[in-house]
């Protein structure tokens, strides 16, 4: 029985294709249904987000395992639903023109990068989606807050922060932060040692929370207006596993927003060791897939103090982002890339 046992577990961690454009690429990796504890193929798991009307996937924004799989779920998608809908947290709201440009075909990819704030890996890690997208017809969503609207919150609080009749398309018209799980469980990370000593205060906490809110209300407002506007589409949705970690943040705005919709939530977790058990204090989600790591040589962390050093020096730099395009219609020169930036 317990030689059966595994090699069931053994035949259910599949290898899968990805489609890379020239290459096609073999990925170990393991999906449990963490609801009932239970290991499923990827085909399952492709059939039941067929069926969904939002599929929102938390991510570790430097593994490129995790970015193989979005692509797979995307391909899967497309393959069994035939027409989703990809929502990105790494294109914010007005940029979205520039991107239906793109994706129609009107300006060159060149162009596009020049005018769209693209994160600093989208080459590597989301190009493909969005190349995938574009090649078979399928509406793709800048689904976030622009970065220097976010941070008038995160350095004043949203109650003294006025926005411009022109702003305000691009950010939600629903704000809740109430001081509930996500808010503990922001909170609890923001108060890790050494924060005090940086000089993070509890009130600059409390505001750097309600900026991560209105990412949040934003772009669950924007995946709701897509599943609205075709409630026959799955709108696939990938964001920083923080952002929809335990069924809250952005996931529960969607909920919200969408009562009676199927939404399903999906965690992905590089591990060291695919077939160990998962974490007594994982990520809660509807489905978990697991992926093999990079190996700890190629790992680049931050640690907490080098993660808000960086977050500071990004804060002092947004006051220039302003004048950009599609912000307040002015047109000013491209920001540097910042590979350091940090996102949830």
């Amino acid at each position: 029985m317990k030689r059966l046992l595994f090699l069931q577990t053994i035949i259910t961690i599949l290898l899968f294709a990805v489609p890379a454009f020239a290459d096609t690429v073999i990925l170990p990796h393991r999906v449990i249904d963490a609801r009932t504890k239970t290991v499923i193929d990827f085909e399952g798991l492709l059939a039941r987000c067929a069926d969904a009307n939002v599929v929102t996937l938390g991510e570790n924004h430097d593994d490129p395992a995790t970015h193989m799989v979005e692509l797979a779920i995307l391909e899967g998608l497309a393959r069994r639903h035939g027409n989703p809908i990809l929502s990105l947290e790494m294109f914010e709201r007005d940029v979205q023109d520039l991107l239906d440009q793109y994706l129609a075909d009107e300006i060159t990819e060149e162009e596009f990068l020049e005018n769209s704030r693209p994160w600093g890996n989208y080459e590597t890690d989301y190009r493909p989606m969005v190349e995938f997208a574009r090649e078979n017809g399928f509406p793709v969503i800048a689904s976030n807050v622009p970065r220097p609207l976010a941070h008038r919150i995160a350095e004043g609080g949203y109650e003294n922060v006025e926005y411009t009749v022109d702003e305000l398309p691009f950010i939600s018209a629903t704000y809740e932060a109430p001081p509930d799980a996500y808010w503990e469980m922001f909170a609890e990370t923001m108060r890790m040692p050494g924060m005090e000593a940086m000089g993070v205060t509890e009130e600059m906490i409390e505001w750097y929370y309600q900026s991560q809110v209105m990412k949040d209300e934003t772009m669950a407002e924007s995946i709701s207006r897509a599943a609205e506007t075709d409630p026959g589409a799955v709108v696939y949705h990938v964001n920083g596993g923080f952002h929809t970690a335990d069924w809250l943040g952005t996931f529960s705005r969607v909920r919200r927003n969408l009562p009676g919709a199927d939404c399903i939530s999906i965690h992905v977790m590089p591990v060291d060791d695919i077939l160990a058990a998962v974490p007594e204090d994982a990520t809660k989600a509807d489905y978990w897939i697991l992926v093999q790591a990079p190996p700890p040589e190629e790992e680049e962390e931050m640690s907490m103090e080098e993660m808000m050093e960086a977050a500071m020096e990004e804060s002092e730099g947004m006051e220039g982002m302003e004048g950009e395009e599609g912000i307040d219609g002015e047109e000013t020169e491209p920001e540097e890339e910042n590979d350091e930036e940090v996102h949830f």
